[in-house]
């Protein structure tokens, strides 16, 4: 009798395959996790050396134990593999995209409720690798020519099920503030509000991010966020634009007397692209006048 081809082997062993993968930390797969897994379990389902992921994806989509899920970007397809009949949230697909990916900015703040819009958009971030540290100086020539210009935003985006989602390449932080709640990492309010004053494109606009400022208050550790400022050393100086905001939602002026520990040298933006505006003295910010 001819020896079993590998696809009748894998049939041979389909209960137990499908029991390993249950039993993974998994609820979505990468190629490379289920590559992982036939290598750990190759013996065991006495498959040939031949058998590849290739093979094993054939056969777990054929026989309906995953399913396909295709992410278009602009210049990668990423693919991704539930099992059959589960549908992941937004948020975890999003996080599944690497392995230390997290929810960030608007989708993070609505996440932990400070605002009471529904956001649709999905910004989830990945990290840059580490670089040496940036030892230039900012002049106030450089701050003006680059908060005149549209903020740079990722273009890699795509759309899943009617939600957009923005795959953002962001600072190396250590992955500072960033939580774990029921398999989603998301940066936690601190981090949050931090972020959003640096990118405020990614969290609806100034006038939506002060009203998350405000939404935070009870919430929120400023003791933390003037902890995760000088850990993050950023070249610009973001303090300004916390601060200012933190003051007009109403924060105590302890905190905000924290924020001016940082020095306070050159003329900051609020946002990019500035025409109507007015300028806050003791933050030395530019802001939108509608603010006043």
């Amino acid at each position: 009798m001819a020896r079993p081809n590998k696809f009748q082997i894998m049939n041979l062993f389909k209960s137990d395959i499908s029991k390993i993968l249950q039993g993974t930390k998994y609820k979505i797969f990468s190629e490379g996790h289920l590559a992982d897994i036939l290598e750990e379990n190759r013996d065991d389902w006495k498959l040939p050396s031949s058998a590849s992921v290739e093979d094993l994806i054939y056969f777990l989509l054929n026989v309906k134990i995953i399913e396909l899920i295709e992410l278009n970007f602009p210049t990668n397809i990423i693919k991704r593999y539930v099992f059959f009949g589960n549908e992941p949230s937004i948020y975890e697909l999003a996080c599944s995209l690497h392995e230390k990916a997290y929810i960030s900015h608007y989708t993070a703040a609505f996440y932990h409720g400070l605002t009471d819009n529904i956001v649709k958009a999905v910004y989830v971030n990945q990290e840059q690798s580490l670089k040496k540290e940036n030892e230039w100086k900012p002049t106030q020539e450089a701050v003006d020519n680059a908060f005149s210009k549209p903020m740079r935003s990722t273009n890699r985006k795509t759309i899943y099920k009617g939600q957009k989602i923005h795959w953002i390449n962001g600072k190396n932080t250590g992955q500072l503030g960033v939580l774990e709640e029921d398999g989603i990492r998301v940066t936690n309010i601190e981090r949050t509000l931090i972020d959003l004053a640096v990118r405020p494109e990614y969290g609806g606009g100034v006038h939506e991010i002060l009203a998350m400022y405000e939404n935070a208050k009870d919430h929120v550790s400023v003791n933390k966020m003037y902890s995760y400022l000088k850990k993050l050393k950023y070249t610009y100086p973001y303090h300004q634009s916390v601060g200012f905001y933190l003051e007009k939602a109403g924060y105590k002026e302890s905190s905000l007397r924290l924020l001016e520990r940082f020095p306070i040298e050159l003329n900051f933006y609020l946002d990019y692209e500035l025409t109507d505006k007015s300028f806050s003295e003791r933050w030395k910010l530019y802001y939108p006048a509608y603010l006043s």
